[in-house]
């Protein structure tokens, strides 16, 4: 991880209280020093955040309606600093929060960082909660230190992705059990969720693909494994059509060892291109092609997938009542060649 720029600020609100004056900001004036303590604290709220963000989504369009885009594109411009932009944002997330019962603010974590070739904006609020250090002395010590169960609020902007037009550039917190009370953090970064299904199942199915591509199988077993990959995901989105969650998809994919295909797409090399969403609604007409359809007349089987119908290398030709199956391979055409029966020689 590269470091580019960081800063941190604090909003402070009584859980009970709501409304004008509720909300206590201290900002900080200048950015971090860049130094290994917050290389640390940078590269842990990253992990945790790899894990705890499960949703993907866009910007707001209604520019009036939201405002951190167009400060952030002034800020990717030049036109503002990094702080000026930290400072904005917290004004929003503080205008916000104060008409919320139940938010207790946290320190507002801003971070500008390249990872992989690629830049990324995290903004998270942070909670600290009583813990204990040891001085010098052996003595134990009170000590604050960062929550990593309470990261309900956090969103991370992929440069890249935004700036290239790409449908799905920003990741964000929505835990379970707080949706209401963080939804103003949400809305003050603008984050919409992303309602595609059909975008979120294909790259679920491109994650199970490089996850099985990934453990080093030899050609066969690799067919193998994801052939019943397949199989296990199709009964999986099949039976969860009202919707499905990251946990249940890694025991389709992985049965003995669900955690490993999670961390495959939370923490693995990929995990940034692939930016799975943690909950989604399968898109039937997308997982129906992992389908695979077998059949058996006289002495012939046949076995493909329904994608393999869909594409076109598998077709049904109803005027002779035949299964047509293109660009075969060199060895079985000339086997055919070889013993099928010459069709002029039916016409004779």
């Amino acid at each position: 991880m590269n470091i580019l720029h960081a800063t941190i600020h604090r909003l402070a609100k009584d859980q009970y209280a709501h409304g004008d004056g509720t909300v206590d900001v201290q900002l900080r004036d200048s950015l971090l020093p860049i130094n290994p303590l917050l290389t640390r604290v940078a590269e842990q709220t990253v992990k945790l955040f790899a894990k705890r963000g499960n949703n993907t989504g866009t910007f707001g369009e209604d520019e009036d309606a939201f405002r951190f885009p167009v400060r952030l594109k002034e800020y990717r411009d030049e036109n503002i600093n990094f702080l000026e932009l930290s400072e904005f944002v917290v004004s929003i997330i503080e205008s916000r929060m104060k008409f919320v019962v139940g938010a207790t603010g946290g320190h507002a974590f801003f971070l500008h960082y390249e990872q992989g070739g690629a830049e990324y904006l995290l903004v998270a609020l942070l909670k600290l909660r009583d813990g204990a250090g040891i001085s010098d002395d052996l003595d134990l010590e009170p000590a604050l230190v960062i929550d990593t169960d309470k990261l309900h609020e956090a969103a991370r902007v992929s440069f890249a992705r935004w700036e290239g037009g790409e449908d799905a550039y920003l990741t964000f917190v929505k835990a379970r059990g707080t949706e209401e009370v963080s939804a103003y953090f949400r809305d003050s970064l603008a984050c919409v969720n992303y309602t595609s299904a059909q975008k979120n199942t294909e790259r679920m199915i491109e994650a199970a693909r490089a996850y099985v591509m990934a453990l080093g199988l030899s050609e066969a077993d690799a067919q193998e494994r994801w052939k019943e990959t397949k199989k296990n995901l199709f009964e999986c989105f099949d039976k969860g059509r009202s919707g499905v969650v990251l946990e249940t998809v890694a025991a389709a994919v992985e049965p003995g060892q669900p955690e490993l295909f999670s961390e495959f797409v939370t923490e693995g090399p990929q995990a940034e291109e692939l930016m799975i969403s943690h909950q989604f609604f399968p898109h039937a007409k997308t997982f129906r092609q992992l389908r695979r359809l077998s059949a058996k007349m006289g002495t012939v089987s046949v076995a493909f997938d329904v994608a393999d119908a869909a594409e076109g290398r598998v077709m049904y030709d109803s005027q002779t009542d035949s299964i047509v199956i293109r660009n075969p391979t060199a060895d079985i055409r000339e086997e055919l060649k070889q013993y099928a029966q010459d069709p002029t020689d039916q016409q004779a």
